[in-house]
């Protein structure tokens, strides 16, 4: 029976091969998953070689490290390419370039535990590393050039002269990359399919392919790719030996459905440049294999070098950037934002090239080759004399690999001071807005502002074109993505008149644009909007609205007692034009709505998370999100129990342990959080699900306790934003708050610095993160990856 890690490992193994990497071909797809299989071999050879070390200490802790190491990397890798993925399939390359940092940290430790370690020789942890490399080699030029983003910048942008220089820096990491790329990938030409005589009986599980009428001899290549037309998945399968005409071998088992019957085609791709890869599986059986290959590796180290030296010089220019962007006086510059996006997806973009660098070589592959060449191998065909050239060719070539890899700590241990000391005023230069109040104004109106780099009190500014409001949702449109000044867009759930309204906002200088109107009440206006959240809106869609109206079901208890609630779901054009969906859940009470689409992983230290994976086994949510893993929220205030909606289905679940009520609801990522009298508690969405499933009687909940030294009293918490660059933003009765806080598990707490007082009172908060965030974070979190 599978331990629980092994489990564990099993459904992360799961997910990578259920990924559709659009824009692959059929044999790099085939190569990758073919990595993701043997990624789980390797971790079982690595806990069957610890289990075998027996006495031997230090043989069983270096095995023990290296399945640790694995199957803590394994979830990090899913979480990186389901967000790499979705994002780079969105256009948003800010996201996906972030994504692409998220998974070079994760195999780091991996590299630690191999490359540290004084025990046993050999590396088991060659299909990781070679499915990292593949993944970052893939990804790498789908990305638009930062040359071409540099240049959209100018045209708006104040900080030209680090825009430019940087610009420069950029041009040679695309250099350095795409060149890495090609000694990762190679260079090969793959003709159109060319259908074979006969057919074939295809058996699951098994590498025998048996023939009828075939011609396999004459026809047939070892080496190249076959497809068979009886697979619906299109799956290649690379032919390993031709025993006959009627009979070959592949190298890996077919793993489509049973055939009697079935046509194939075959693929020939012929090598134009060899990546490393195929450079060491290059045959040694004759003196002239000798040649060619010392010659191919010693041209492949040459070219490594030269690569490297080709950065010395524009390396200065991220060092001066750097110093621009330290100075206190331009961290209130409108520019700063931009030069720290620009700044941070160079050397964002460097780093991956380093670590595609480190995934060149398979280990495992290595240090066989280097083992078949050893003067002592006198099984080897070659005379000693040419296996002593081989030998230290391949010597030569992981001692320049292991030296290119070293090279850069020293520039990435001060990139990571720079990036930590930078990271107070990114987080203060975020935009803030609020839904607040006027003396002697009935209705509710908006205040926005632009952070200036530190933590002076907040000069907000009231919006004057908007109607009066009751809430407001901010988001990223998709064709904003890839900017480090994006255009937000606030919908705005209005009171006078009643409709959902919809402005344009400038992330950096807080300017708000006219609005339209965009939903109208249905019923002559007998619906009355009381909230909006438009997080789906980032799939092409809006995800809306929450209504009240007296009249929907046709029942006179509903008159009598007060209106029903019900959420509403549209979809909204470019034109402003809407379109309601036909579902409409009815959730009493509620007074908040909000929704997103469910992370693709769980948080690693989540006790909960088991019921994400339950889940996915159940029907899909609403009619508008059918395929999407969304999840709606519904906020009753006056009761301790709030509305979850998930999988066309819905029911409620109990608020925080000892509260009787709470004012308001609100989401991040991963964390649902409840905030009234009772403070601020928070819980994931994998434990509301659960809940929801009847598997635990309430959320985990985890609670923020108020320093008594600041409060006397711990304040009524009006409203709450969990922003995703580690900023609570909090309203009471008298005054806005910001503290930076952290999530920690074990004392079931959310832990804050001291809060500080921005002026104004809401009813609603929000704050979007700088632009640049998820690169930045991801940055720090590569550069401190040991």
């Amino acid at each position: 029976m599978p331990t629980p890690e092994e489990e564990q490992l099993n459904a992360n193994i799961e997910l990578l091969l259920a990924v559709h990497y659009e824009g692959m071909n059929p044999v790099a797809r085939q190569n990758l998953m073919d990595s993701v299989q043997q990624i789980r071999d390797e971790y079982e050879e690595a806990v069957k070689k610890k289990d075998e070390a027996g006495q031997n200490a230090e043989s069983a802790k270096y095995y023990k490290d290296l399945a640790d190491s694995i199957a803590k990397a394994v979830p990090s890798i899913v979480k990186g390419v389901y967000s790499a993925v979705g994002a780079f399939d969105k256009g948003d390359y800010i996201t996906g370039t972030a994504a692409l940092m998220d998974i070079c940290a994760s195999v780091i430790p991996v590299f630690t535990t191999l490359f540290s370690a004084t025990g046993p020789q050999g590396a088991l942890i060659g299909a990781l590393f070679s499915f990292v490399g593949q993944i970052l080699s893939f990804f790498a030029p789908k990305q638009p050039s930062l040359e071409e983003k540099i240049q959209k910048m100018l045209d708006h942008q104040q900080s030209e002269t680090q825009i430019i220089a940087l610009g420069g820096f950029a041009h040679s990491v695309s250099s350095y990359t795409y060149s890495l790329r090609i000694k990762s990938r190679g260079k090969h030409k793959m003709e159109k399919p060319v259908s074979l005589a006969g057919t074939v009986s295809l058996t699951p599980g098994s590498k025998t392919i048996a023939g009828s009428a075939t011609t396999f001899k004459k026809s047939a290549v070892a080496g190249q790719w076959l497809t068979f037309d009886s697979d619906a998945s299109g799956t290649v399968y690379k032919i390993d030996v031709i025993d006959s005409d009627i009979s070959l071998t592949l190298t890996t088992a077919y793993k489509g459905e049973p055939a009697a019957t079935s046509a194939l085609k075959q693929l020939t791709r012929t090598i134009q440049k060899r990546s490393i890869d195929e450079i060491l599986a290059m045959p040694l059986k004759t003196e002239d294999d000798a040649d060619t290959f010392v010659q191919e590796v010693k041209a492949l180290e040459s070219g490594l070098k030269d690569e490297k030296g080709k950065l010395d010089t524009p390396v200065f220019t991220n060092w001066e950037a750097s110093a621009y962007l330290e100075r206190l006086e331009n961290q209130k510059k409108e520019g700063w934002p931009e030069v720290l996006g620009v700044w941070c997806q160079t050397y964002t973009d460097l780093l991956s090239a380093n670590m595609m660098l480190s995934c060149l070589a398979d280990p495992k592959t290595l240090d066989r080759r280097i083992k078949e060449t050893q003067v002592t191998n006198d099984q080897s065909p070659l005379v000693e004399a040419v296996r002593k050239k081989c030998h230290s060719a391949l010597n030569s070539l992981k001692g320049t690999l292991g030296l290119l890899r070293d090279s850069w700590e020293a520039d990435y241990n001060e990139m990571l001071k720079i990036a930590e000391k930078l990271t107070p005023a990114a987080r203060e230069r975020g935009l803030y807005a609020h839904v607040g109040y006027w003396e002697g104004m009935a209705h509710n109106i908006l205040y926005v502002a632009a952070g200036t780099g530190s933590k002076d009190s907040i000069k907000w500014d009231y919006k004057k074109n908007t109607a009066w409001m009751s809430s407001i949702s901010i988001h990223i449109p998709r064709a904003e993505k890839d900017s480090f000044t994006p255009k937000y867009e606030l919908l705005v759930c209005e009171q006078a008149p009643n409709r959902i309204g919809r402005h344009t906002l400038d992330s950096i200088t807080g300017h708000l644009s006219d609005g339209a109107p965009v939903i109208e009440p249905r019923y002559n206006g007998g619906e009355r909007f009381l909230g909006v959240s438009a997080m789906a809106i980032n799939e092409g869609q809006i995800g809306i609205d929450f209504s009240t109206h007296p009249k929907t079901l046709v029942s006179l208890a509903i008159e009598d007692n007060g209106p029903n609630y019900y959420v509403n779901l549209y979809t909204l054009d470019k034109d402003n034009k809407s379109t309601r969906v036909n579902w409409q859940p009815g959730i009493a009470g509620t007074r908040d709505i909000r929704d997103l689409y469910l992370p693709p992983t769980t948080l690693a230290d989540d006790p909960d998370a088991n019921a994400m994976a339950d889940s996915n086994a159940n029907p899909p949510g609403p009619p508008l999100l059918s395929g999407k893993t969304n999840v709606i929220y519904g906020g009753v205030r006056n009761a301790n129990h709030l509305w979850v909606l998930a999988w066309n289905s819905w029911a409620t679940v109990e608020g925080p342990q000892n509260w009787t009520s709470y004012n308001g609801i609100e989401i991040d990522p991963y964390y649902v959080w409840l905030f009234g009298k009772g403070g601020i508690a928070c819980a994931t969405h994998a434990s509301m699900i659960k809940c929801r499933q009847g598997k635990i009687k309430r959320p985990s909940w985890i609670y923020h306790d108020f320093d008594k030294q600041e409060f006397k009293t711990p304040p009524e918490v009006r409203s709450l934003y969990p922003c995703v660059d580690g900023t609570l933003l909090v309203g009471t009765p008298d005054e806005i708050y910001t503290a930076d806080y952290k999530i920690d598990r074990p004392k079931e707490r959310v832990l804050t610095s001291s809060w500080v007082k921005r002026g104004g009172k809401a009813k609603q908060v929000i704050k979007m993160p700088i632009p640049c965030w998820s690169v930045l974070e991801s940055l720090k979190a590569n550069l401190q990856a040991d």
